[in-house]
């Protein structure tokens, strides 16, 4: 009977370090389960960041191409129009240069 109770106490022991080594290699990998997580939120909240900005920076650019095109569009319609206005005033100098040419040369 001693002996029976010798080996239930070895076998206790024995369980209870089991159990404690167990609950150690338990606490272990949550551990580094936990780690693993917040890396992975950390890397996905950056990338989060950087899709964000880019979308944003995307934006940024159409909008600045549209205003862009907007005043290109609005320069080349100021510059069609002095070319106009310098093309009706060389037509008028040169009537006037023919007409002040013609009132010389020809008698009256």
């Amino acid at each position: 009977m001693q002996k029976i109770l010798s080996l239930g106490g070895r076998l206790q022991k024995l369980l209870d370090k089991t159990e404690a080594e167990a609950n150690e290699i338990i606490s272990e990998a949550q551990r580094k389960a936990e780690r693993i997580i917040a890396q992975a939120k950390d890397e996905a909240e950056k990338k989060r960041l950087r899709t964000q900005r880019r979308i944003g920076l995307d934006e940024f650019l159409v909008d600045a191409e549209k205003e862009a095109k907007k005043e290109a569009k609005k320069v080349t319609k100021d510059y069609e129009k002095r070319v106009e206005e310098i093309n009706n005033v060389s037509e008028d100098k040169i009537k006037e240069a023919v007409d002040l040419v013609l009132k010389e040369v020809l008698p009256q």
